[in-house]
């Protein structure tokens, strides 16, 4: 009845059945932790395969505006031998035994230098010799330290900036506004740097000062 007192006998199975409930709640919430538990564990895991396969995965690049150019050769010829290309600048084709290295240059270097250094798969970034100092700034700055890539002065060129790799040309003249699309450069770059029939992966050659 309501309010009557429980017995001692009833009260000591109440407590029985308290410290049950009791150890069947501790139970649950164990079990519960380690459910938990294993899901952000799983999910820790899954996180970071996502994000080394978003790392490995190329990042997508923009428009390619370079056209091929067709192959022209490969033959080595006695340095200061000057060779008729097809191209300008030219992309492939024969060429003097020693290329020119890596670098940023502030002078003209020899084409038949340059043509093997592409031949190993770098990138010559060449403007003409009247370009705005700000923008030959800019190029230098942006190419600065990179692995592959030839910066020259080159007064043969017909458009303010030309992108070379081995068969693949980019020449293009600034729009009025006079701003460097530096994309357009880096996509270039990421495309075609060690594209060259010949891998070297250390820069060789000389400097021609």
């Amino acid at each position: 009845m309501e309010g009557q007192e429980l017995s001692k006998k009833e009260r000591k199975e109440l407590r029985r059945q308290e410290k049950r409930e009791g150890i069947g709640r501790t139970r649950r919430l164990r079990a519960t932790k380690k459910l938990v538990g294993w899901a952000i564990g799983i999910a820790a895991v899954a996180g970071a395969g996502w994000l080394g396969m978003q790392a490995l995965t190329p990042k997508p690049l923009g428009q390619d505006y370079s056209m091929e150019i067709p192959y022209a050769g490969a033959t080595h010829v006695a340095q200061g031998t000057r060779v008729e290309y097809q191209s300008n600048p030219p992309t492939s084709g024969n060429h003097w035994p020693d290329p020119l290295r890596d670098g940023i240059y502030d002078e003209e270097k020899p084409d038949e230098a340059i043509v093997h250094s592409l031949e190993h798969g770098r990138v010559w970034v060449s403007y003409r010799s009247d370009l705005n100092s700000e923008i030959v700034q800019a190029l230098e700055k942006l190419l600065a330290g990179r692995f592959g890539v030839i910066l020259t002065p080159r007064s043969a060129n017909e458009t303010d900036i030309a992108l070379a790799a081995w068969t693949r040309l980019d020449a293009f003249d600034l729009p009025k506004d006079g701003t460097l699309d530096t994309k357009r450069i880096s996509n270039f770059i990421s495309r075609y740097l060690n594209k060259g029939p010949e891998y070297v992966p250390q820069s060789t050659g000389k400097t021609y000062e």
